[in-house]
């Protein structure tokens, strides 16, 4: 999937909301029923006039169902949505104006308003506590706290006035969702807290909100996302776990490392090639990262990480990156190395890197290309691993290592272009800097046509 491309604004209301309520009964239903009670009461509360909501470093505060606000000269009901752009800061990816013109698709950064709930106001990243007691009547009394984070796309020229109504609906609607996570996930007294989470999807220019419930594995949630898989009209490949959620803004800027950056490269033409390219998710990993001085024997290494991040990304692991050191007590721990690999600056090939990931749970296909030459006569092989198992793949020879993202290949005329992102790269962490000089579309010839290659194919575990 291409970038989140959009001329639309994104609102993105958040704040932690009380939920409070009476349970009559404390059996399973009884629980249920007080939660939905509860939450439609809360729904009520969101469609009165104490719903406000406040501009982010803004002195703007919005009263949308008596469509007032603290700026009504600068923001008026036939203002355009745009209006707002000068009264609330907006939080966008700058980094993508410095990235080459010559290498960059040409994608509008989105654009995102973020306006905070008030009415009972809390902390939001405070949500793991239900508080239930008993009154003097044998009732009970409970208190939680939903996250709510809803996102609503608008259409800059449309009327503000017309929005104000679109956040009331929506903050409901996600309200009412909750409440169907809650009604699904409470088991005898144990109530989960619903986490909304938004995901882009293929063939779409917004966001796909689903509330998940908080204390549940990936594994525990796999029928609910098989629902919403054939809902989507989704393929069998992950689309909905947690880690896939959509990063915004603000989030890239706070990664330690770049993520998924050839999805902001062109691919080369679609009159000429089809193009097959790595699924999801995953960080770049380099030469000197982490402070590591690994220049000229840590290529392999840094291209295991960018693996390993994949299958976190995707939800199927969740382990720290290891490092050169944790890699190779694995190996010797696996038997393939002996003790003095350990702290050493020996390179590791694809056969290593097979071994490392097995002990993860990764199984792997090894291909031998007898010479560089011949990696072309591979491309439908290799067309068809990142059509089917989408992982990123390690290229192994003396003693260089790449990570290949993808191929273009003609069927009818042979010719292919291998996208490969470069280990070796020793700059910045900076955008600009590492998709002009660590990532590109190679032709045949990058490789050296008389070494001998071993290709490591990680698969992809079954199930969404």
């Amino acid at each position: 999937m291409v970038p989140l491309d959009t001329d639309d604004l994104l609102f993105r209301i958040r704040g932690g909301l009380y939920l409070d309520g009476i349970l009559n009964k404390t059996d399973e239903n009884g629980i249920k029923g007080g939660m939905s009670e509860a939450i439609k009461n809360l729904i009520a509360k969101v469609n009165s006039q104490s719903f406000v909501l406040f501009g982010w470093e803004s002195s703007l505060y919005v009263w949308p169902k008596s469509h007032s606000n603290t700026l009504p000269t600068e923001l008026q009901e036939d203002s355009t949505c745009k209006s707002i752009l000068k009264l609330v800061p907006i939080e966008v990816n700058d980094y993508l104006k410095r990235i080459p013109a010559r290498k960059s698709v040409k994608i509008k950064p989105l654009k995102v308003v973020n306006l905070e709930l008030l009415f009972e106001l809390t902390r939001p990243d405070v949500f793991e506590i239900v508080t239930i007691h008993n009154d003097k009547n044998s009732r009970i009394h409970f208190r939680l706290i939903l996250p709510v984070d809803v996102v609503v796309f608008a259409n800059p020229e449309d009327e503000w006035g017309q929005l104000q109504e679109q956040f009331v609906k929506a903050v409901s609607a996600q309200l009412y969702e909750m409440d169907q996570c809650i009604q699904r996930f409470t088991k005898g007294k144990s109530v989960p807290i619903p986490q909304a989470f938004h995901f882009e999807l293929p063939e779409s220019n917004a966001l796909t909100t689903v509330i998940y419930p908080a204390g549940y594995t990936e594994k525990d949630l796999e029928p609910l996302r098989k629902e919403l898989h054939h809902k989507f009209s989704l393929q069998d490949k992950p689309y909905l776990r947690r880690s896939m959620a959509y990063s915004f803004p603000n989030d890239d800027l706070s990664n330690k490392y770049l993520k998924t950056i050839h999805k902001y490269i062109p691919s080369p033409s679609s009159d000429e090639f089809q193009v097959f390219v790595v699924y999801g998710s995953y960080t770049f990993h380099h030469y000197l990262q982490d402070d590591i001085n690994d220049g000229g024997w840590g290529c392999a290494y840094r291209t295991l990480q960018t693996i390993l991040s994949w299958y976190n990304h995707q939800g199927y692991i969740n382990v720290p990156i290891p490092t050169h050191e944790k890699i190779q007590k694995i190996l010797v721990t696996a038997g393939d190395k002996g003790p003095s690999i350990v702290g050493s600056t020996d390179w590791i090939g694809s056969f290593e890197i097979r071994s490392v990931l097995n002990s993860f749970g990764i199984t792997s296909k090894i291909m031998n290309i007898r010479a560089g030459s011949e990696l072309v006569l591979a491309a439908r092989e290799l067309a068809e691993h990142f059509e089917v198992q989408g992982t990123p793949v390690m290229v192994g020879g003396e003693p260089l290592a790449h990570t290949l993202l993808g191929v273009a290949w003609n069927e009818e005329t042979g010719a292919v272009k291998f996208l490969v992102l470069d280990a070796h790269y020793t700059g910045e962490d900076d955008w600009a800097s590492v998709i002009d000089k660590a990532i590109e579309w190679k032709d045949e010839d990058f490789w050296d046509p008389l070494e001998p290659y071993n290709l490591c194919l990680p698969q992809r575990p079954q199930g969404v």
